[in-house]
């Protein structure tokens, strides 16, 4: 299981429209362009990493206007994931400083797009950035084009699990 947070006009059909992913060129797992959904590993993954995001990307002309978004829960099955939180993975890849060597955005994104290009992985495992010295808490970087086009192949199910208001944080279950 994993979790993703959408504005609150989304309704459950639309959790599955994946036409904006990849288009950002902030992205820490990918290029722009490249169709890659991120999903956290629960709630408080999902909220520290949305919090960070929130104070680093907002714009300041926004900070009085509410944010509300909800929160979906949706089991995956996926056939390759390879998993960047372990060491012995950060010796095959030959990578330098892991996972410190993730903050820098060009590295993450030059590994991605390595594993993405050479390998079956359809999907990573891979630290918070928001909370990078806890490995057993994760992000989930599914590459969209290695992935069959009806996500309901891969997702099997969809379930709201809540609504987050900025900036307080999950207000309800």
């Amino acid at each position: 299981m994993a979790y993703r947070h959408l504005p609150v006009t989304v309704d459950k059909a639309g959790v599955l429209d994946f036409s904006y992913a990849g288009r950002s060129s902030e992205n820490r797992w990918n290029v722009k362009g490249e169709p890659t959904l991120y999903l956290a590993s629960n709630v408080g993954v999902m909220l520290a990493e949305w919090a960070r995001h929130f104070v680093e990307n907002r714009n300041p002309a926004l900070e009085r206007v509410p944010l509300r978004r909800t929160v979906w829960r949706l089991t995956l099955r996926l056939a390759y994931v390879l998993d960047l939180r372990d060491a012995q993975v950060w010796s095959d890849l030959h990578l330098a400083d892991a996972p410190t060597c993730f903050l820098d955005k060009d590295y993450a994104r030059a590994v991605a797009g390595f594993v993405r290009r050479t390998t079956p992985a359809q999907a990573l495992l891979v630290p918070s950035i928001a909370l990078l010295d806890r490995l057993d808490l994760w992000n989930l970087v599914l590459f969209l084009d290695k992935l069959p086009a009806d996500p309901r192949q891969f997702i099997t199910a969809v379930r709201r699990a809540g609504t987050l208001a900025a900036p307080h944080g999950l207000v309800s279950p």
